[in-house]
């Protein structure tokens, strides 16, 4: 389902986007997880029963861009479906920078989908992408992710 353009928080150019429930493993990561943000984001699965927000993804890739805890977490939760917001990740509403730990000094577009198009991943928490619209919340029980 097609979402209409939503303006960006900068009040430039709207940012197209589009729900869809995919195969987790037609997806792509660029980053690797951390155990103890994964046990985490396990237990609110559990607890919720529900996937409230879709996952970010490039629509041309099936790269992750934001949610790689969350694939990891469905994975071991034996589930074989996510939700997701596919997007055009060269849209100027999408930014990409580092996280202030990240072991990556500076990171672009490019790096991510030649990335996410190899067998390797960058390290945990290095790139950390910013919206600049607001994603709309499109809860999903988990069952229905089997």
């Amino acid at each position: 389902m097609a979402f209409p353009a939503k303006l960006p928080r900068n009040g430039s150019i709207p940012m197209r986007y589009e729900f869809a429930i995919v195969e987790i493993e037609e997806l792509r990561e660029h980053e690797a997880f951390q155990d103890n943000l994964l046990e985490s984001c396990i237990k609110m699965l559990e607890d919720d029963g529900v996937f409230k927000y879709p996952i970010l993804v490039d629509e041309n890739y099936l790269i992750v861009l934001d949610g790689h805890h969350r694939v990891e977490a469905l994975k071991r939760m034996g589930y074989t479906k996510i939700p997701v917001y596919l997007v055009d990740y060269w849209d100027a509403a999408i930014e990409v920078t580092t996280w202030p730990e990240a072991e990556v000094e500076n990171i672009t577009k490019d790096m991510i989908i030649d990335m996410g198009r190899s067998d390797n991943v960058f390290p945990p928490k290095t790139s950390r992408h910013i919206v600049n619209v607001k994603l709309e919340e499109h809860p999903v029980p988990l069952e229905e992710l089997k």
